[in-house]
């Protein structure tokens, strides 16, 4: 890795991290074993989500919405 990508690298784990300090959630693109991923940080524990699981979540967003709104108020 040369010193601009290090610096690059840096720099983007700050920003996450000052997003993730602020209560946001940073979403990445990034790469697993070949694979487009979408990692997830925040005020929670980081997790990835890949090609798959992304169709699966957009095929029953509308499910997904209802059941966010129908439980808002109930857990965290």
């Amino acid at each position: 890795m040369s010193d601009m990508e290090e610096k690059d690298e840096r720099i983007r784990r700050l920003e996450e991290e000052i997003a993730r300090l602020k209560g946001q959630i940073v979403v990445t693109e990034e790469e697993y074993r070949g694979h487009p991923v979408l990692r997830f940080t925040g005020a929670f524990r980081p997790f990835t989500l890949g090609m798959s699981k992304c169709r699966a979540i957009l095929k029953s967003l509308d499910k997904i919405r209802s059941f966010v709104e129908k439980h808002e108020g109930s857990a965290s």
